[in-house]
């Protein structure tokens, strides 16, 4: 299962310290972006049917005349998904974290999930200065991978939107990332030519490490 974000905006070095409101700035702007993927694709439509603990094992439970796991037919963008019932567990749950809100992480851990990350890094400076302006690369893609995950209560959840609750982010913790690519080139226009921006295109690769009934439906797309 594979997706594409895009980021339009400022990507300062973490330098000695986190930058919280950088990262709550990727955060916000990508939220949307993954909100519709949910929402709208028809895999994460299945996943939000099957990503739960059937209550009766064996006997399994019917939506219509269709076994909640089925994937014979995939449901439409329209189709409801059916209330949780007495004794299930979803492993899509919204995830809570302490005085900051709830959030909805697409790769986690209850669904035995991983990722790779392929970016395309365009900023306003020469291809062989990459480690010197605007920060040195590692340092501005540990602000990245901070934005991409669920916040650390104690320091990084600044700046967060407080109207999306839940606030979907790609991972639950950055752990969860198995590899990474990165290919850099040159942004154009006035607006690139800020210190810290960039565009990103943030290519990501849904692994599932281990199969079973809740996350088979991620092994297409």
């Amino acid at each position: 299962m594979k997706f594409t974000l895009v980021y339009d905006g400022d990507l300062p070095a973490s330098g000695n310290s986190p930058k919280p409101e950088a990262s709550s700035a990727i955060r916000n702007a990508l939220h949307l972006q993954l909100a519709d993927l949910w929402n709208s694709h028809v895999i994460f439509r299945q996943l939000a049917r099957t990503a739960r603990t059937v209550p009766n094992p064996g006997a399994g439970y019917l939506v219509g005349s269709e076994p909640i796991w089925s994937l014979s037919v995939l449901p439409t963008y329209h189709d409801q998904i059916p209330p949780l019932r007495h004794g299930q567990t979803d492993f899509c749950a919204p995830i809570s974290v302490p005085k900051v809100g709830n959030f909805i992480p697409i790769v986690r851990n209850s669904l035995y999930l991983a990722c790779g990350v392929d970016i395309l890094f365009l900023r306003h400076e020469e291809p062989y200065n990459l480690m010197r302006q605007g920060g040195d690369l590692d340092g501005r893609i540990k602000t990245l991978f901070d934005g991409l995950k669920m916040p650390d209560p104690r320091s990084e959840y600044k700046g967060l939107n407080p109207t999306a609750d839940p606030l979907y982010v790609v991972l639950e913790d950055d752990a969860l990332i198995s590899d990474i690519s990165i290919k850099s080139g040159r942004l154009l226009g006035e607006k690139a030519k800020a210190k810290h921006a960039v565009r990103l295109t943030i290519d990501i690769t849904i692994k599932v490490l281990r199969v079973f009934d809740q996350n088979q439906c991620l092994l297409g797309g």
